[in-house]
């Protein structure tokens, strides 16, 4: 089995977004993130997210729980084969 879809076929889209831009106040552009876990806390949904925090003088990987009002989703096409294709 192919590791690949058909020709004619496509995979389908992803169920969720785990990617994700971090809004930093402060900073001009986000970072960029991976959302590892969700919990609810109150009334909110917060994200566990890893992020390289390349801010910082000395840049550094960072991990959080993070509200979800802070983040950007950023989708993913399984299916994109780059401008070039």
């Amino acid at each position: 089995m192919s590791a690949n879809p058909p020709k004619n076929d496509a995979w389908r889209p992803y169920g969720d977004v785990r990617f994700v831009l971090i809004r930093n106040t402060g900073r001009l552009k986000p970072s960029r993130g991976l959302i590892l876990d969700w919990k609810r806390e109150g009334r909110h949904w917060e994200a566990l997210v890893v992020w390289h925090d390349d801010a910082a003088l000395k840049p550094v990987v960072k991990m959080d729980w993070l509200r979800i009002e802070d983040l950007i989703p950023v989708p993913v096409d399984p299916n994109w084969t780059g401008p070039d294709h």
